[in-house]
């Protein structure tokens, strides 16, 4: 599992955002229901990478009390795109102490879904989406992976497996999946995908032609070099 806990029965998934909203000494300025969204989405896409679908969400919110409405929004908006109902969110804000900089802290458990089994190597690698960080997110919401497409080509068993590229990069998502190869890509695979932007997907060979209607942009197959 990628980023993930087992919990009992449940998967624990989780995510944050620092210094990251509307206060005037954050150093990126976002609404703080985009910042929550974002910070959800990762989770959610952790979620999928372990095969679990989200029943309960803990928010940890150090932004003070008249942020809590906003983050639970865009947490909302995630579970929104993908069509299911949000679940119960639960949580506190810190109250006591004034923070100069805005934080959240998001994690969801969630059930594991009966899937079909299948091998890694026996699947065609995708990427889907740019990587962007910081600023980047804002400016070219575009180019930053969708979460319709992928959550129904993920419940249509099109894509087996989900694997998000975070902050080490393209190639340090694909060496955590084979071993120490190197992939071939357009994309710089060093470069950081801040919020997950970018989107390795593992998709059953037999049914890429219909990814490809459902992933119209920034979609491109990936090529393993030999180990370095």
């Amino acid at each position: 599992m990628r980023n993930a806990v087992k919990v009992g029965e449940l998967i624990a998934t989780t995510d944050n955002a620092a210094a990251i909203g509307e206060k005037p000494q954050d150093v990126v300025f976002a609404p703080d229901n985009l910042t929550a969204y974002l910070t959800a989405r990762v989770t959610f896409l952790e979620q999928l990478a372990a095969g679990a679908i989200p029943m309960h969400i803990i928010l940890a919110n150090f932004s003070g009390d008249t942020s809590w409405t906003r983050y639970v929004a865009g947490i909302g908006q995630v579970f929104e795109e993908v069509g299911l109902r949000c679940p119960p969110i639960e949580g506190s804000s810190e109250s006591n102490m004034p923070t100069l900089q805005s934080g959240l802290s998001i994690t969801m458990l969630g059930e594991v879904q009966k899937r079909l089994p299948f091998d890694r190597d026996h699947l065609s690698w995708y990427t889907y989406g740019l990587p962007l960080v910081g600023i980047e997110i804002l400016e070219q919401p575009e180019d930053v992976a969708q979460l319709q497409p992928i959550f129904r080509a993920w419940r249509e068993e099109i894509v087996q497996q989900v694997w998000p590229v975070g902050s080490q990069g393209l190639q340090a998502e694909f060496s955590r999946l084979f071993g120490h190869h190197q992939v071939k890509s357009s994309l710089d695979i060093e470069k950081s995908a801040g919020p997950c932007a970018v989107i390795l997907l593992g998709i059953n060979p037999e049914k890429e032609q219909l990814a490809q209607k459902l992933f119209t942009r920034n979609f491109e197959k990936c090529q393993s070099l030999e180990q370095f």
